[in-house]
């Protein structure tokens, strides 16, 4: 858990040293929108107070409805690698979304997004000769915001903030999740 906050003034750091200069152009949206990103991300179980901090990452691809609405589908992933005594095991979360993204301005750089879909919560571990792996399907909603900044009119570097919430036949998760996306509009 002590990395998430390191992971954020990171981030934050990187956002503050990058951020254009005011009169830069947000990208221009119209038409075919595609993208992809890395960060990290935070899980958390129903009726559990720890988290767990893992790798995350997203690819997005769809169309522009106007210039401040897009619409497209967002397929994203969570893992975490654990070992314990004498034993390993991976944690993975997954998630693809039909998702809404909405510009306030569209000359501006700042979104909200908001999606629904399907989700798939795994689980691997290994004792020895022994091994054990198990699956969950379940719905998924996710909401965020970012702030795409402009590179040569059709490009933008995107810094992000989710939140995805899923529930499970056997229990709910939830994940928050930032990182930086790159994305051509």
């Amino acid at each position: 858990m002590r990395r998430l906050p390191f992971a954020i003034s990171m981030l934050l750091t990187l956002f503050v040293s990058i951020s254009p200069p005011v009169n830069a152009q947000a990208p221009a949206r119209d038409g075919f929108f595609i993208g992809f990103g890395v960060g990290a991300g935070s899980l958390g179980f129903e009726d559990d107070s720890e988290r767990e901090v893992g790798g995350a990452g997203y690819f997005k691809i769809g169309g522009a409805l106007s210039d401040k609405v897009l619409l497209g589908a967002e397929g994203g992933g969570w893992s975490k690698e654990m070992r314990e005594g004498g034993g390993s095991g991976t944690v993975t979360f997954s998630s693809l979304n039909a998702v809404f993204y909405g510009y306030l301005d569209p000359t501006g750089g700042f979104f909200i997004k908001s999606g629904l879909g399907v989700a798939v919560l795994g689980a691997e571990a290994n004792f020895g000769d022994w091994s054990y792996s198990e699956s969950e399907n379940g719905v998924s909603f996710t909401a965020g915001a970012g702030y795409d900044i402009g590179f040569g009119g059709r490009f933008g570097l995107t810094p992000h903030v989710d939140y995805h919430y899923a529930g499970f036949e056997d229990g709910r998760i939830n994940l928050i999740r930032i990182g930086l996306g790159f994305n051509w509009y």
